[in-house]
């Protein structure tokens, strides 16, 4: 299933346009990047790895704002669905990219602080 992130994928957000690049490394690993891009100037960017290794799956955000990689581990599966959590993080706790076909997919990122859901949607179409 994770091969169908590898490629180019866009969607609009009131902030620009998002854009998350994957592609692969080796048989356990992809390599990714995510930004917003707003009137031609890359913002937010995240480097990103879906690696795999003898105690599970992890979704890798690499982000400026953190002092270090935030792991979040596999935790279900489907044919068309893959949840990632790390309870322990602030922001987000859970993400889910959800692949409506070859070239549709949603990424919803979401937490729960204070009994109060936070949460983002990314609508996402393949442009390479």
């Amino acid at each position: 299933m994770f091969e169908l992130l590898i490629g180019v994928w866009e969607g609009q957000l009131e902030s620009g346009i998002y854009h998350e690049e994957w592609i692969r490394i080796n048989d356990n690993e992809l390599s990714g990047n995510a930004f917003v891009v707003k009137e031609n100037v890359k913002h937010n960017t995240e480097l990103l790895r879906l690696i795999k290794n003898d105690t599970g799956i992890f979704y890798i955000a690499d982000v400026s704002h953190n002092p270090a990689p935030v792991s979040f581990k596999l935790a279900a599966l489907s044919d068309n669905v893959a949840v990632f959590e790390n309870p322990l993080h602030d922001f987000p706790q859970k993400i889910t990219y959800t692949f409506i076909d070859d070239n549709n997919l949603t990424a919803v990122i979401e937490a729960i602080n204070d009994e109060r859901k936070k949460a983002f949607r990314f609508e996402l179409t393949r442009v390479k």
